[in-house]
């Protein structure tokens, strides 16, 4: 609890702020100004709570400013009463940092109390900052501590200190600071610990009172931005540690008695004086030994001139910028889209998570007999296909097969797939129309096989206008594809054109296939969960087991006593059920390095559901966007001006991200615990399938990068060793080039290459 010291000569008012103040904070009482100073000689005291008009207006005020001078750090709060409120203006002149109305409601009287404390606290850290750090860092940060929040928005910062957002960012970047939104993160995590401590809060309370949605969504930001617990900084000083930890990174002293090792005020100034010292080359010597020169010259050679070019590179281990161009503006990503995704998915979930899909039995069973309903609760795991298994199909025979191994050989009820904790949509918003009919545009959903993708051999017939034959995987329902397929001459090539019919629900190839031609054809399959579970279906009867009343799907939410306990984030209380047979994916580190390597777009759709069913309200684009923009923003410090999202795999062209937000995510990325796992994800040159196997020749070892590519958008970010050791991140992004993909490639490889020497 913060320790407070009250002034207040009235018993009733004193006895008002009593009860409100007493079952939240440390209160001592005194009689006099003497008595309030002596306690503030001999105790710690967060605040003083006094009477300004206590004896009179003028030795209140001059007792104030006294206290004021000799002890800075303590928050003074001005007790008035309500109708003489208006004569009490000028008291923030000297020095209080709130004012309480005697007869106010209780809890407007801590609401005031605490706003006072925070205000206070904000102006501890700018006072720490002064000396090393000029304006406006100092007032920025201490802004935002005060104002600490969901509410606090770089707009809010940048108005509070007479700037515009961009003048804010660049002054800040001058000063060697992060940009605002990161400000606005370290406020946060500032006030949390001096709540922690001083004021002796429940961590659940303080993660709600400043906008986080978890204790342990606080909890993971203290620790990935400070490397303390909240239990460590739940202690008398943590808010001075975390400041220093904040500015330095430096790790907890296990030794000393306080538990922060030496005095943070000793450790900020060997920081603040360090970035004192490197506040200008930061913006000097761009270079770094990167020969600036060189890269400036391809860029500005045409016909690469003409396009939009943004590139940041920073030496990983301190952030130092060894080069940057544009890395202010927002760029479509392409598939650079996958690095917020995956880096989100890997830090929310854990390397180590698995998908499961299980069968349950809802109702009893006896010997082989199940008397009620089958259901299998989906999990949307993205690994059901030929990646990770030597099908799809053949992962949903092992899960049948397990399901027969359990000794049930009959259902007298149905058999359900629950997928009621995604939305039905199966086409991502904003992609284009074109887009939808091939692999790369694929979808899925809840439950789901083979990538969302329908890989069709096609067999000429005996002679030229003869129907042409075709066999499919996955084998759902029988009759999904319709062929209007007819023999072609020699020498006329093969086209088939896919088109997706929703009234029938059908998938109609027409077009033609040369005489003498077998070939394999890939296509977004457009009814994927449908399919999956007619697929599902054929392989539970060919196990030998019985479903007298046929297969459903259960698309909405019914929450009740049959509700099955979702794995995919449902929250509502449900039955308990008899599990009979599962599978599950391999871990999440494994199905990363499936998106990032290939470039996987389906996988990562199913991701960015996933995201949504278990972190927000659905599993649909919306929500899932919208955690990943959370968790980037929220807990990393992304700028929220710096990301637009729409999708996941970045094939939407309505996707907008800077080159520093990405090289913000790749570094946070390489400070975690994930680091060398993340970074094995990506693809490497010379790797065999992945997207930089024939790029990058020479630097095989050296670059781990992710790739991107769509219309007139090219694009490369990971991470770089140079020829002296030196470890890079950078992230480059191209946009309208209106110029083969091919060439815009060469020209990013040579950029790289620059950066490598």
């Amino acid at each position: 609890m913060a320790v407070l010291a009250i002034l207040q000569p009235d018993a009733r008012a004193e006895a008002r702020l009593t009860e409100a103040l007493g079952s939240a904070h440390d209160l001592i009482s005194g009689s006099s100004w003497a008595e309030i100073e002596g306690i503030l000689r001999e105790r710690r005291i967060d605040a003083c709570l006094v009477d300004a008009d206590h004896p009179d207006r003028d030795d209140a005020s001059a007792w104030i400013g006294q206290i004021r001078d000799r002890y800075p750090d303590v928050a003074i709060v001005a007790r008035v009463e309500r109708d003489g409120a208006e004569g009490f203006f000028g008291l923030g002149t000297l020095g209080v940092d709130g004012v309480v109305v005697g007869d106010a409601h209780p809890s407007r009287i801590r609401s005031d109390v605490e706003l006072a404390l925070s205000s206070a606290r904000a102006k501890v850290v700018g006072r720490r900052l002064h000396p090393a750090i000029s304006e406006p860092g100092p007032s920025a940060l201490a802004w935002a501590v005060e104002h600490a929040g969901p509410e606090a928005t770089v707009e809010r910062l940048a108005t509070g200190l007479g700037l515009t957002p961009a003048v804010l960012r660049d002054r800040l970047q001058e000063l060697g600071l992060p940009a605002p939104a990161r400000l606005l993160l370290w406020g946060r995590l500032l006030l949390a610990a001096a709540r922690l401590g001083e004021d002796g809060r429940r961590l659940e309370d303080v993660a709600f009172s400043l906008g986080y949605s978890t204790s342990s969504a606080l909890s993971r930001a203290m620790k990935l931005h400070t490397g303390f617990t909240p239990t460590e900084v739940s202690r008398p000083g943590g808010m001075r540690a975390v400041l220093d930890a904040l500015l330095g990174r430096t790790e907890p002293s296990r030794g000393s008695g306080s538990g922060f090792g030496r005095s943070a005020m000793a450790r900020l100034a060997t920081v603040t004086g360090m970035l004192a010292l490197s506040g200008c080359a930061t913006l000097g010597l761009q270079g770094g030994g990167v020969d600036r020169g060189a890269i400036d010259r391809v860029i500005d050679t045409p016909p690469i001139d003409q396009m939009h070019v943004g590139v940041y590179a920073v030496d990983a281990a301190s952030g130092r910028t060894l080069y940057r161009r544009n890395e202010h503006r927002k760029f479509v990503p392409a598939s650079n889209q996958k690095i917020l995704v995956t880096a989100t998915a890997l830090s929310l979930m854990g390397p180590d998570y698995r998908f499961r899909t299980e069968f349950v039995a809802a109702g009893p069973v006896r010997g082989s007999y199940l008397d009620g309903d089958l259901m299998l609760i989906a999990s949307g795991d993205p690994s059901m296909s030929g990646r990770f298994w030597p099908s799809g199909t053949a992962a949903l025979e092992a899960l049948a097969d397990s399901l027969r191994a359990s000794g049930v050989t009959y259902v007298a009820g149905s058999a359900v797939v629950d997928v009621s904790a995604w939305d039905s949509t199966t086409v991502g918003p904003t992609w284009e129309v074109e887009d939808l009919r091939y692999a790369y545009g694929s979808t899925g959903g809840a439950f789901a096989i083979d990538e969302g993708e329908i890989r069709i051999v096609v067999e000429a017939g005996p002679e030229i206008d003869s129907p042409v034959g075709l066999t499919w995987t996955p084998m759902g329902e029988p009759d999904f594809v319709e062929s209007r397929l007819r023999t072609a001459p020699p020498d006329s090539g093969t086209r088939v054109v896919p088109q997706y019919l929703p009234e029938t629900r059908r998938l109609v190839l027409e077009g033609r296939v040369e005489l003498g031609t077998v070939d394999t054809l890939s296509f977004a399959l457009r009814d994927p969960v449908r399919q999956a579970v007619a697929t599902l279906a054929n392989a539970v009867d060919r196990a030998g087991v019985e479903v007298e009343g046929g297969w459903t799907i259960r698309w909405t939410r019914e929450v009740g006593a049959d509700t099955p306990c979702a794995e995919v984030g449902l929250g509502e209380a449900c039955a308990p059920r008899r599990s009979l047979a599962a599978i599950d994916s391999p871990p999440l580190s494994e199905l990363v390095e499936g998106i990032l390597e290939p470039s996987q777009n389906w996988m990562t759709e199913q991701l960015v559901r996933v995201l949504g069913a278990r972190y927000g309200e659905e599993g649909s684009w919306g929500e899932g966007v919208g955690v990943v923009r959370a968790y980037l923003v929220n807990e990393i410090g992304v700028d929220s001006l710096d990301i637009a999202s729409r999708d996941g795999s970045g094939l939407s062209a309505y996707n907008l991200v800077t080159p520093r937000a990405i090289v913000g995510i790749l570094r946070e990325m390489h400070l975690g615990p994930h680091a060398a796992g993340y970074r094995a994800a990506m693809a490497e040159p010379g790797e065999e399938d992945s997207t930089l196997e024939r790029r990058l020749q020479g630097l095989e070892g050296r670059v781990f990068a992710k790739t991107g590519s769509i219309s007139n958008v090219n694009s490369l970010s990971g991470y770089l060793v140079r020829d002296n050791g030196q470890e890079v991140i950078f992230s480059i992004l191209t946009n309208a080039s209106g110029l083969p993909a091919s060439q815009v490639r060469q020209a990013i490889d040579e950029i790289v290459r620059y950066l490598a020497r």
